[in-house]
């Protein structure tokens, strides 16, 4: 999508900032149907879980449904392939951990074993996972207001709004709005979505840089779907999709050091 800088501005009755909905396509890597490009997991809870719970919610998920969208093929795979570029990195450790005197000799080791049992390394994008996958293109919303998470207006604000707020941390940095701390952003994300702009609008989300640096993702509430309606007029719609053997997907595994492999279905 083209850069929403232009219109930006600042909202005068909750001072976070604003960019403008201006339609263009937007992208997301996900399983199944094509109904998966418009669907997000449900979510009950915000801030701190039972100890013992797996958190596995999304950084802006509010109670209700969020869809993540990225403005490039290359962030949205990007954001997907995060896992394993974590497991790829985690070689160095696993390589000294297992008594190998370099990196280079525990690969060696592990794609032997991997041949020998027909299976995949684990920081490869298998057959398996590309199946499984499409990479959908998607129109975004024509109207309306993103918030940029990652304005100092809208930092101000939330510390303002939320200082007293059980949890959180007194001094709030834009640090804990980047960081995997569901239990901080979920409770900033319900904040904001509550919010009702100088126009009389809820926003539509949250405009966010993707943590792995390569372009800006779209947090969107579907306010429709927790109120058991159809799809409205301004909101995503599905334009079509892709299988995710692309160039882009290429380009950033290339970038993360992830083989491709091909051939192999389960």
């Amino acid at each position: 999508m083209t850069s929403l800088d232009a219109g930006a501005r600042t909202c005068t009755a909750t001072d976070v900032r604003l960019v403008p909905a201006s339609g263009g396509t937007a992208y997301r890597v996900a399983k199944g149907p094509s109904r998966a490009a418009l669907e997000g997991y449900p979510n009950s809870d915000v801030g701190e879980l039972p100890r013992g719970t797996q958190d596995r919610r999304g950084r802006w998920d509010t109670i209700g449904s969020t869809v993540y969208f990225a403005d490039s093929p290359q962030t949205a795979f990007a954001e997907v392939l995060a896992p394993l570029r974590s497991n790829r990195l985690r070689l160095a450790v696993a390589a000294t951990r297992s008594g190998y005197a370099s990196v280079e000799e525990y690969v060696g080791a592990v794609l032997g074993q991997s041949a020998e049992n027909n299976v995949d390394q684990p920081w490869a994008i298998s057959g398996r996972w590309q199946f499984a996958r499409s990479i959908y293109h998607v129109g975004m919303p024509t109207d309306g207001w993103w918030v940029q998470i990652d304005h100092a207006d809208t930092l101000q604000a939330i510390q303002r709004a939320l200082h007293t707020t059980a949890g959180l941390p007194g001094d709030l940095w834009s640090a804990d709005l980047e960081n995997g701390n569901r239990a901080v952003t979920t409770v900033i994300a319900e904040h904001i979505r509550s919010l009702e702009l100088d126009d009389g609008k809820r926003p539509l989300g949250i405009w966010y840089q993707s943590r792995t640096l390569i372009g800006r993702c779209y947090a969107w509430w579907d306010r429709r779907r927790d109120d058991s309606l159809g799809l409205g007029g301004n909101d995503p719609h599905l334009e079509h999709s892709t299988n995710v053997d692309t160039p882009a997907l290429r380009e950033v595994a290339g970038r993360f050091d992830l083989p491709v492999l091909v051939g192999k279905v389960w």
